[in-house]
């Protein structure tokens, strides 16, 4: 299976489609032009936007109820949603009568026994490709529509930036020059682009789709910016950061809780690049969080890691949370996961650690 056959199969798609994308800018950003796809070719979809801190289990209820209620879904395209491999093939093997495409790049295997109604295309377990989901759906639009696509590439980079994967993808480089040089000459990025940067960020998924013609020229864009909308989420973005307080910080790593771990962890990782950065954020807040004894309640982990090759944080995320539960996992230069408040100084430990023999080795 190739970027070729899978673009095919899209193309050929019995319709009514579902689409199913994560809650982040990679996510955001594939969902939207997944829907630029699906309206050239002229199909009927829905899509369904995960929310932030939906779990697999939460998510498959939620689709057995969208299946239930709409008969005519004939093919369901999810979108960087890592679920786990049992549930996944078990959702797709309960409901045989409609065709699975799952897009991803988390995943370290192709599992076995993949049932004949799913195409199971996870380009880290298939080519060990470091790129991003939205990269992915931009080389299937590429292959469908051809350099006509290009223009799509400013989308797609913004995509492969909030994943840290940007500098992998050649081709994505190369048609980004290409076609908005004025935002990106190979080297640096210009004023502008931030601008869509940010405006990106914090529009709404189904936005971007339904006006993308209008994002992609700077004169009508800035005419449909929503002002309240823009001092809600700029506001949003500050109070994550300028609420955090330091938690530790050694020679190699430095440590944060905020009301919001993605973003503060992104924005210290660009200053201090050669350190890897942990923000934790408390996950159950309120009345909800009063019911857990200190030490049981849930924080929210996001780590980032620009320095070193040899180091993966998508994987020791994963091998912390097998040993200490809840979940991680993620990208080599950028991860996730949920841990106990009790466990924490074990994550600062387990990465004082890791970090350690790698600077032996």
């Amino acid at each position: 299976m190739d970027f070729k056959e899978v673009s095919d199969i899209i193309k050929n798609s019995e319709e009514k489609i579902l689409i199913v994308a994560d809650s982040d800018l990679d996510g955001k950003m594939s969902l939207s032009l997944m829907k630029i796809i699906l309206n050239k070719l002229n199909k009927k979809y829905m899509e369904y936007f995960r929310l932030k801190g939906e779990n697999n289990k939460d998510l498959t209820r939620i689709l057995y109820g969208i299946i239930n209620n709409n008969k005519d879904i004939k093919t369901i395209i999810f979108l960087d949603t890592p679920m786990d491999d049992i549930q996944l093939l078990k959702f797709a093997e309960k409901n045989n009568n409609i065709n699975f495409i799952y897009l991803d790049h988390h995943k370290r295997k192709v599992p076995d026994n993949i049932p004949e109604n799913m195409i199971y295309f996870d380009v880290r377990a298939l080519f060990n490709m470091e790129i991003c989901t939205t990269s992915i759906v931009y080389k299937i639009g590429k292959n469908i529509f051809n350099n006509e696509f290009g223009r799509y590439s400013l989308i797609a980079s913004i995509g492969a930036i909030g994943d840290f994967m940007f500098e992998n993808d050649e081709e994505l480089i190369k048609d980004l020059i290409k076609n908005y040089r004025s935002l990106y000459n190979g080297v640096n990025f210009t004023m502008p682009y931030f601008v869509y940067f940010y405006l990106f960020l914090i529009a709404h998924p189904y936005d971007i789709a339904e006006n993308i013609d209008k994002a992609l020229s700077i004169e009508d864009f800035i005419k449909e910016i929503d002002i309240k909308k823009l001092k809600k989420g700029g506001l949003r973005y500050y109070t994550g950061i300028s609420d955090s307080k330091k938690l530790y910080e050694s020679e190699k790593m430095v440590a944060f809780e905020a009301k919001s771990s993605g973003v503060l962890s992104t924005v210290v990782s660009a200053f201090k690049p050669n350190k890897l950065i942990i923000v934790l954020s408390l996950k159950d807040k309120g009345l909800f969080n009063r019911l857990f004894k200190k030490g049981k309640r849930k924080y929210a982990v996001s780590v980032r890691y620009q320095n070193n090759k040899k180091i993966d944080v998508g994987i020791l995320m994963n091998e912390f949370s097998k040993k200490y539960g809840i979940s991680g996992g993620g990208h080599p230069k950028a991860a996730g996961g949920l841990i106990y408040e009790n466990n924490i100084k074990d994550l600062f430990d387990f990465f004082e650690k890791k970090l350690s023999i790698n600077e032996e080795n």
